[in-house]
């Protein structure tokens, strides 16, 4: 198992932070006490033996801040950066930091501090200690608080990209399945018993087949396409799957306000294709689909005739990479809900 190299040692990152503020510090009370910024280093060993506690301090303020983020981190894992997060996070870190500051206080109040005659003056140099503490504070956690934001937005950024890759592979997948041998063959073979009993209907056919697939090609690389093209593509696949599955198949298309809505290309085919592969049907028992619009919804609705066995391993693939499709491009869930042996697939248009 691979270690983490020191320097990125969380304890090791704290410790020289710590060190390195401490000597900050020891400047800033140098100048209030003396006036002076400058610090020999002779006098060092002396501030760490008299302000000890100031430096214990440091590093209880760095621990407390850290495992305060990370507490909230988890119990806001939903919502990160939510203000209600914020409010409660802060009001923890100050009361709490509030709090150590001042037991720290008063130990070097009590054990480290000598006496002067003005008393007064003495009162201020820690008031104003104090307020460089809060100030430290406040920095420590704008810091930390910072460098979250930055790595959750990276994450982001990297879940994007992923995004980004699985959408195009799906792309390239459902093409590959939408173009495979098995529709090509079963519609040739359906041509070909067309070709000596009809010879228009075959001739209608031809066209049809030819326009289905010559839409596929042309939508290949798009992201999204107006819903009146899927319609008209629509039209011509169900004109092939008629010919293929008979009365045995029945789709019935309400009246649908097609104009300004998107969808991504071959969303239809997807999902026809799915149910068909899914779903028995036969003379006596027809398989009926529903196509119908709800505002900016588009609902595909069936009675569930599951074939006997499991289904085909690639049905639920297209349709688990169709949904993170819409997820993507849409930011809306492709739904299928079931109330019995009513299904509908609920499929959320675009409008521009």
């Amino acid at each position: 198992m691979r270690t983490a190299s020191f320097y990125k040692n969380i304890h090791f990152i704290f410790i020289t932070t710590g060190l390195l503020l401490n000597f900050l510090l020891a400047i800033v009370y140098r100048y209030i006490n003396i006036g002076s910024p400058f610090i020999h280093w002779s006098e060092l060993p002396g501030f760490y033996t008299q302000g000890w506690p100031i430096m214990v301090q440091t590093f209880v303020i760095l621990y407390l801040v850290y495992f305060s983020i990370r507490h909230f981190s988890r119990r806001y894992k939903e919502n990160p950066n939510g203000i209600e997060r914020f409010v409660r996070e802060i009001l923890f870190i100050m009361l709490a930091g509030f709090a150590i500051m001042e037991f720290f206080r008063w130990i070097f109040v009590t054990y480290m501090v000598v006496p002067e005659n003005d008393m007064a003056f003495l009162d201020r140099k820690l008031k104003m200690i104090l307020m460089i503490d809060i100030t430290f504070l406040i920095v420590i956690y704008s810091f930390m608080t910072s460098f979250r934001i930055f790595r959750y937005l990276q994450l982001k950024n990297l879940e994007v990209v992923k995004w980004q890759r699985e959408y195009t592979q799906s792309q390239f997948e459902a093409m590959k399945n939408q173009l495979n041998p098995h529709f090509l063959f079963n519609s040739l073979n359906a041509l070909s018993s067309l070709v000596y009993v009809n010879a228009d209907l075959a001739e209608t056919f031809i066209e049809k087949l030819s326009r289905s697939y010559r839409y596929l090609l042309e939508q290949r690389d798009k992201t999204t396409v107006p819903l009146s093209q899927e319609l008209q593509f629509l039209d011509s696949f169900l004109f092939l799957m008629e010919q293929r599955f008979g009365n045995k198949l029945q789709v019935q298309l309400k009246e649908i306000q097609a104009a300004n809505f998107y969808l991504p290309p071959h969303t239809l085919m997807i999902l026809l294709e799915y149910i068909i592969q899914t779903n028995s049907m036969s003379a006596t028992k027809p398989l009926v689909l529903n196509i119908k619009q709800k505002e900016e919804l588009l609902l595909l609705e069936y009675n569930e005739q599951l074939k006997p066995g499991n289904p085909p391993e690639e049905a639920g693939s297209q349709l688990s990479r169709l949904k993170d499709e819409f997820q993507y491009l849409l930011g809306q869930p492709l739904v299928k809900t079931q109330e019995g042996e009513q299904v509908t697939i609920t499929i959320p248009l675009l409008r521009k």
